[in-house]
């Protein structure tokens, strides 16, 4: 009979989104176990419980809708170790209790939400879903896409269809906020149709609506990873895999040329305000059914903090300076040398719009806007990659820019798989708060992400410590036969990046 061994934090938290925030306050977690047979997989955690001073051990498994849930638990032991033999006394128990490798609770919907069973005819597919279900290069992204929707609670009933259908930036922007905010200790309320979420903490509320910039690129080579990036990148890709070993191929990362990266600093710099601008306009303007009252004025989202969060998926990469064009738009502020200075409008191509978002009246009641970056694929892939999903002919490298334990911003580079880099879903956040809002967010709601505010005519940024500011992927793909002698020789660069 095999036993459980230890595994990352990392790992657990891909299988594992069911905490509940309020445990955290009393109970400490230490150590981590899986327990692995064809038949079925066990997960387990030995927590240090604050209050008493000793060790508990839960055991979970998975029920018929595939989420791992507690299935045995043993309290009160002196130690760690005393804890685990404890568990692994009754794993006979635990076993017997299975069903096909489940174990059934009793309260499970009548089927698991599995976001990749076929719902579209195969010619309607996207490109993403076929790259995620063709390419093994990716199936660590759509293991980490899996396990939280598992998760994940579908108030429409058309998120699969969506998903692989002509919506899959906006129902993948949709499973990556859930693991934010779960990873932030929100409690989630999906009870209500409208807005997308409620959250709790801390005994406040925030309602939050979701909406993303609809994709232009309409001819991207679906194995282009820059087509999915979160950031600017893939000039250094060939210099990258040289450097590692010659065997490496960069997968996709196109080399963009000065005539490709001045357009895409024009749409950037010029197009994105007038996107974000009918994109919070229309959610400003927008009227749920049946009460066709603004988000604000529902019953259960009265005087209660109303969050817009936005994801830019316009162009290739353009997400990655989305955060520029953004600030500009909603303070009407830029900086000009050393000093910053009023917008008053945006001009592009014989059209305006007026600047300073937050400064009109009528979106006084936006309390703030909550623009994501990171809400890809590669942003899967990588948090697969993490917790342990690998592929054996495939590495990741990330480039970016982090700060560090004090706060301070600098470059960084990183080999996803070694096991001392991390990073996590909320990375990438920018939450720009209204300055005339009539309901403020308190920032220390979300306490791990970009803060931006306006005081005197001047923007202020808080960046917490040890944060992704932004990153690309560099995906890196090798033959068989050099796979084992490759990572091998990778072993001397692990570390290294900082």
């Amino acid at each position: 009979m095999s036993d459980f061994k230890t595994i990352s934090k990392n790992k657990f938290d891909a299988y594992f989104y069911g905490r509940s925030p309020f445990v955290k306050q009393f109970t400490e977690e230490k150590q981590w176990y899986i327990y692995e047979t064809p038949e079925i997989t066990l997960l387990a955690v030995v927590l240090l419980c604050k209050i008493d001073n000793d060790y508990n051990a839960i055991v979970l498994g998975r029920d018929l809708n595939r989420r791992f849930r507690p299935v045995d638990t043993h309290c009160s032991l002196p130690t760690p170790e005393a804890a685990m033999a404890k568990t692994f006394e009754n794993l006979p128990s635990v076993l017997a209790s299975a069903v096909d490798g489940l174990i059934p609770q009793g309260d499970e919907a009548s089927s698991p939400f599995a976001i990749f069973a076929a719902k579209v005819p195969a010619h309607k597919r996207n490109r993403y879903l076929k790259m995620l279900l063709d390419d093994p290069t990716y199936y660590p992204a759509r293991v980490a896409m899996e396990e939280l929707a598992h998760w994940f609670k579908d108030p429409d009933g058309i998120f699969i269809r969506g998903l692989q259908g002509n919506e899959f930036n906006s129902r993948l922007f949709e499973l990556y906020l859930h693991a934010t905010f779960y990873e932030l200790d929100f409690i989630i309320d999906h009870s209500n149709p409208q807005p997308d979420y409620l959250l709790s903490k801390h005994g406040q509320q925030v309602a939050v609506e979701a909406v993303t910039v609809a994709e232009m690129d309409e001819d991207v080579d679906p194995d282009t990873e820059d087509a999915l990036g979160d950031a600017v990148g893939g000039g250094d890709d060939e210099d990258a895999s040289e450097t590692l070993d010659p065997r490496l191929r960069s997968k996709g990362g196109k080399r963009l040329d000065k005539s490709t990266l001045k357009k895409l600093l024009e749409h950037v710099e010029k197009e994105l305000p007038f996107r974000f601008q009918r994109t919070l306009a229309k959610k400003v303007r927008h009227r749920p059914e049946p009460l066709k009252v603004p988000y604000w004025e529902l019953p259960h989202t009265k005087g209660k903090p109303f969050v817009i969060a936005v994801h830019d998926y316009s162009k290739t990469m353009s997400m990655a300076m989305s955060s520029s064009p953004m600030q500009k738009f909603l303070y009407g502020l830029e900086l000009v040398g050393d000093k910053m200075q009023r917008i008053e409008r945006h001009e592009y191509e014989g059209r305006t719009i007026a600047s300073n978002f937050f400064g009109q009246p009528g979106n006084r009641h936006v309390s703030a806007v909550m623009l994501v970056s990171q809400a890809t694929v590669p942003k899967f892939n990588r948090m697969g990659r993490i917790a342990g999903v690998r592929h054996r002919n495939s590495l990741a490298i990330v480039n970016g820019v982090r700060t560090n334990s004090e706060g301070e911003i600098g470059d960084f580079r990183a080999v996803v798989e070694d096991p001392r880099y991390g990073e996590a879903w909320h990375d990438g956040i920018f939450m720009f708060h209204n300055p005339n809002a009539a309901f403020p967010l308190d920032p220390q709601l979300f306490h791990r992400v970009i803060h931006c505010f306006e005081r005197d005519g001047q923007i202020v940024e808080w960046f917490p410590p040890n944060y992704v500011v932004s990153s690309i992927t560099e995906m890196h793909h090798f033959s068989d036969e050099a796979a084992d002698e490759i990572w091998q020789n990778l072993e001397p660069y692990l570390g290294q990046f900082g």
